[in-house]
């Protein structure tokens, strides 16, 4: 959705509001909507699918989090999405962090100023359209304006379709949240210019075959398919947990509706394979968008498994564990064909 032709700036008596040109389209996930958006107002019309594939955006974590609920984190997402994506393409990146809050929204409202979108990570436990009692940081907004007579800014997020405001005070709270995993600093890119690049056949082949290569890694026996594998070792056992009940049904939410688009993103990427044929005719050869949407629907399987478990009142993971290992079964055939693209 666009909304407005040219930069609206109105300056009077010290009050400032100011909107740029937005581009904005309902996406399925934060970081990948954020990124296509800020590519399209660059005049790169790329689908959301295609930013998340050439930024690498699959992963598996599987984390115990002692002293904090839920106590086992599952996420099925890689951890750098956004520099990926942007040095993959030739764009060098860097989050802009500070220790002081108001510097960071003075240098925020700089950009707007400058006619320049920003994408923010932010936690949902802060943003007020939200509603949330669950600190979920790493959450990736786009910024288009600012009013500094009512204190808000005026962004969009993912699936919403129109501008949003979020008050100046919550801002500073969602960006500089020290709720959930971990910490952020106001973090912050707004690119002056986004160039398309030359040579997309090698970037979208070594994308895929980078992602893969990840997960395959087995040096840490949190992440990847090894993860897989300690979570299937484990997971038997979930029901010593003192919050299995919430662990279940975090993990079900985590993999099926809080920004995934379904399925653990791999629905997504399917689409970003179906793409990348054009490009990468190796990837049509060996199936691999369909093998990533049989995938899809085994995390979307294993999702509905746990948010059964979750409304049991006695401890049963045995469904659990069954789809699990279905998935660490496709994973790492899907992985292990991909890989040689690259």
């Amino acid at each position: 959705m666009l909304f407005g032709l040219f930069p609206r700036i109105h300056h009077d008596s010290g009050v400032r509001m100011v909107l740029i040109p937005v581009r904005h389209y309902p996406g399925r996930h934060c970081a990948s909507t954020g990124i296509r958006d800020l590519v399209n107002f660059h005049r790169i019309g790329w689908s959301e699918a295609m930013c998340f594939g050439i930024g690498a955006g699959l992963g598996i974590w599987y984390l115990d989090l002692a002293g904090i609920s839920p106590s086992r984190l599952i996420h099925v997402r890689s951890a750098d999405i956004e520099e990926q994506f942007f040095r993959r393409i030739g764009h060098p990146f860097l989050w802009e962090v500070y220790e002081d809050p108001a510097q960071s929204e003075r240098a925020l409202c700089s950009c707007l100023d400058r006619g320049l979108p920003a994408i923010l990570r932010t936690d949902i436990y802060h943003l007020p359209y939200y509603n949330s009692s669950t600190h979920f940081p790493g959450h990736v907004i786009v910024v288009w304006g600012y009013d500094s007579r009512e204190k808000h800014f005026l962004v969009t997020d993912t699936e919403r379709e129109d501008l949003i405001e979020v008050p100046f005070e919550n801002m500073r709270r969602a960006r500089y949240s020290t709720g959930g995993f971990f910490e952020m600093m106001g973090n912050m890119f707004a690119p002056e210019t986004i160039s398309q690049p030359v040579d997309l056949s090698a970037i979208i082949s070594n994308a895929i075959a980078f992602n893969s290569r990840m997960i395959l890694n087995n040096a840490h026996d949190f992440q990847g398919i090894a993860g897989l594998k300690k979570w299937q070792r484990e997971v038997l056992n979930w029901g010593d947990l003192t919050d299995w009940q919430w662990t279940a049904r975090f993990t079900y939410q985590v993999i099926e509706r809080r920004g995934t688009g379904g399925g653990g993103f791999r629905p997504m990427y399917a689409d970003f394979l179906a793409e990348a044929e054009e490009y990468v005719p190796k990837a049509a050869s060996l199936g691999l968008a369909q093998q990533m949407v049989e995938l899809g629907r085994a995390w979307h399987d294993l999702a509905m498994a746990l948010k059964a478990a979750s409304e049991e009142k006695t401890l049963d993971f045995s469904e659990v564990a069954q789809r699990l290992r279905i998935v660490t079964t496709k994973e790492s055939a899907y992985h292990e064909d991909a890989v040689t693209l690259g």
